[in-house]
């Protein structure tokens, strides 16, 4: 299965289900990623989505519309469900095939998206306020111009170990930026993110709940100081 292609044809699928023409949210990609790291195949995902939508449609009225992946997250499950217990017997690995295949991103997209992201968080790093953390926040860098410089040297993409790479290192600056916040602003991102999110806390196990729920927060403090996700998916 094709790690980027995952991502982005489920995305386009909802968004051509549902009739409206906008792009996912970040919240909707913690869920995209809980289905992937879940095993759920490509298109066990697509049909669960498709079950989902079709049901949505049989009983609309007026003008309503599924704002929400979340809508589909049961569907999607008791799919995969069926999926595994029809495949009994089969090795996980056969189970969990079926995905398409798509190119990632190229190796220019890559090299230009790395380079924002390092231009990004140099001059993060070079605020006074951040000098505290600037060690920590600096060694993402670090590891970011080191997958640049493969690249540049005529490395090819691979999609699932660079973001794999780029998660880890993600997860490296936002701890470090995090310690910056204030306890203020981190109760405020709390109270948008109960506001937000209640519709995927009243749908969802509480695990992916709280992924979807640390997405939330994480995007909140990429963008409190403007640095982009490390995350191929936001190219």
């Amino acid at each position: 299965m094709n790690y980027y292609n995952y991502f982005t044809e489920i995305e386009e699928h909802f968004v051509q289900r549902r009739g409206k023409h906008l792009l996912i949210s970040p919240m909707d990609w913690g869920l995209i990623a809980s289905w992937r790291d879940a095993g759920v195949p490509l298109q066990v995902a697509i049909r669960g989505i498709d079950i989902a939508m079709d049901s949505f449609f049989s009983r609309r009225r007026g003008s309503s519309k599924v704002n929400s992946l979340c809508y589909c997250h049961d569907s999607v499950m008791l799919e995969y469900a069926n999926h595994l217990e029809s495949h009994i017997g089969e090795s996980i690995d056969q189970a969990q095939n079926g995905g398409g295949q798509a190119d990632g991103p190229g190796n220019a997209e890559a090299v230009e998206f790395l380079s924002e992201r390092i231009r990004e968080i140099k001059a993060a790093a070079a605020k006074q306020s951040l000098q505290n953390s600037s060690e920590g926040i600096s060694r993402v860098a670090d590891r970011l111009e080191g997958a640049l410089q493969h690249l540049e040297s005529g490395g090819q993409v691979d999609s699932e170990a660079l973001e794999r790479d780029l998660s880890i290192a993600d997860g490296l600056l936002v701890e470090a930026l995090g310690a910056l916040v204030s306890p203020e602003q981190i109760l405020e991102w709390e109270k948008e993110a109960k506001k937000e999110l209640k519709i995927y806390r009243k749908r969802l196990p509480k695990e992916t709940y709280l992924k979807i729920h640390g997405s939330f927060i994480r995007d909140r403090v990429h963008r409190h100081f403007k640095i982009g996700e490390l995350s191929i998916f936001r190219l």
